[in-house]
C-alpha cells in the first residue's frame, strides 16, 4: 500500500536530494547540503547551476599531480547524478518495490515489448557498432520527417550537447541559459571551458523565457549558443513559436531541446524547421518517450553546415549495438509509444 512506501523525491537537474527526513536524506547523499522549503514546495540548492558558483571546486588541497590538469577543470564542481535504484534500495534498507522514484523523470511504463525481444536475440555483441547508426537514422527520418543527412545519433542527448560545445566553443566563449531548466547545459559549458550567462525565466504561472533579456544578453555577451527547452524541464511549459522565431533572428546558434515533446501537442515540434534555419538545432531522446534511459540513446537534427563537423569530432562507436537495436525496436511499435 502507498502508505507504507517511501516517497523519494529529487530535483534531478539541480542535484538536490530530499526524502522522508534528514537522517534518511543523509544516507542517500551523505555529503550534500540541501534544504526543502515545504511551504512553497520549492527546492533550494546552495550551488546555482549556470552561475559562476557552478564552477567553484570544494577541494581545499589539490594533489601534487594536479599540475597536469587543465586549470578550469580544477575549478569544476562535479555534476550530482541520480542514485541508482539498487543503491538507493540498499541505503534506505527497503526493497525497490516499496520505493516510488521520481527524481529523473524516468518512464515508469517501460519500453515496448519489442525491445526485450530484440535484445534477447542480439546476434553480434562482439562486433563494433555501425559508427553512423544507419538503420536507426533511416527509421528516424521516417518518424520525424527530417532527412538522414541531417540526423546524428548519440549516447543520449547529453553526449550531443557536449559534442556540440566541443565543436563550437573556444575557451571563455559564452552560452545563454534560461534557468530553471536542464542542468547539463551549464555543466557541459563549464567542462568545455565556456562561460554560462543565465537569463532566468519569468515568474510563475507562465515560466516563459525572457525574450528581451535574451536579446540584451546576446548584444552584451556575443554568445555562440542559446539553449531553450520545450517542454521545459522542470515546469513543462511549451515555448511559443513566436518566441523561438524571435530568438532565431539573433546572430547565435539556437539549440531547442525537445526531450519531452512527445508528451505535448505533436504539432508543437519545430524539428522540421532545421531545414529552414541554418542556426537551429533540435535535440530528442529515447529516454522519456521509449523508456530507454538505461541504454543511453538520443538524437539531434542539425543544419548541414554544422553536422559535417560534428561527424568529424564524434567518437566513432559512440552508440552501442544494444542501444541502436533497442531504439529501432521501440520505433517499430508507434502505437505503444503514443499511449505511454
Amino acid at each position: 500500500p502507498h502508505s507504507q512506501k517511501t516517497l523519494y523525491l529529487l530535483a534531478g537537474q539541480s542535484g538536490v536530494g530530499w526524502s522522508a527526513n534528514e537522517t534518511t536524506r543523509d544516507k542517500i547523499y551523505p555529503n550534500m547540503a540541501a534544504t526543502l522549503d515545504t511551504s512553497s514546495i520549492r527546492l533550494l540548492n546552495p550551488v546555482k547551476h549556470g552561475s559562476t558558483a557552478r564552477r567553484v571546486c570544494c577541494t581545499a588541497v589539490k594533489p601534487s599531480n594536479s599540475r597536469f590538469l587543465r586549470k578550469h577543470i580544477l575549478e569544476l564542481a562535479p555534476y550530482t547524478p541520480i542514485v541508482p535504484f539498487d543503491v538507493l534500495s540498499e541505503r534506505l534498507g527497503r526493497p525497490t518495490e516499496e520505493i516510488i522514484k521520481l527524481d529523473a523523470n524516468e518512464n515508469p511504463y517501460g519500453p515496448p515489448p519489442e525491445v526485450g525481444d530484440a535484445l534477447s536475440s542480439l546476434q553480434f555483441p562482439h562486433i563494433y557498432p555501425d559508427p553512423e547508426s544507419r538503420a536507426l537514422r533511416k527509421m528516424l527520418a521516417d518518424d520525424c520527417g527530417v532527412p538522414m543527412d541531417n540526423l546524428l545519433v548519440g549516447c543520449g542527448a547529453d553526449e550531443l550537447i557536449d559534442l556540440l560545445m566541443r565543436v563550437v566553443l573556444d575557451p571563455n566563449d559564452v552560452i545563454i541559459n534560461t534557468p530553471p531548466t536542464f542542468g547539463m547545459y551549464a555543466f557541459d559549458c563549464a567542462v568545455n571551458g565556456g562561460r554560462c550567462i543565465d537569463v532566468p525565466r519569468l515568474d510563475n504561472p507562465s515560466f516563459a523565457i525572457d525574450i528581451e533579456g535574451i536579446e540584451r544578453a546576446v548584444q552584451e555577451h556575443n554568445p555562440k549558443i542559446v539553449f531553450l527547452t520545450s517542454p521545459n524541464n522542470p515546469d513543462g511549459s511549451l515555448l511559443p513559436s513566436s518566441a523561438l522565431d524571435r530568438v532565431l533572428n539573433l546572430p547565435v546558434l539556437v539549440v531547442l531541446d525537445e526531450a519531452y515533446i512527445e508528451f505535448s501537442d505533436p504539432g508543437s515540434s519545430r524539428i522540421g524547421d532545421v531545414l529552414k534555419h541554418d542556426n537551429l538545432i533540435v535535440l530528442r531522446t529515447f529516454s522519456k518517450r521509449a523508456a530507454l534511459a538505461g541504454l543511453r540513446i538520443g538524437y539531434g537534427a542539425f543544419p548541414k553546415g554544422v553536422i559535417e563537423y560534428l561527424w568529424r569530432a564524434k567518437q566513432p562507436y559512440n552508440v552501442s549495438v544494444a542501444a541502436e537495436l533497442a531504439a529501432c525496436a521501440a520505433l517499430s511499435n508507434p502505437g505503444y509509444l503514443k499511449v505511454t
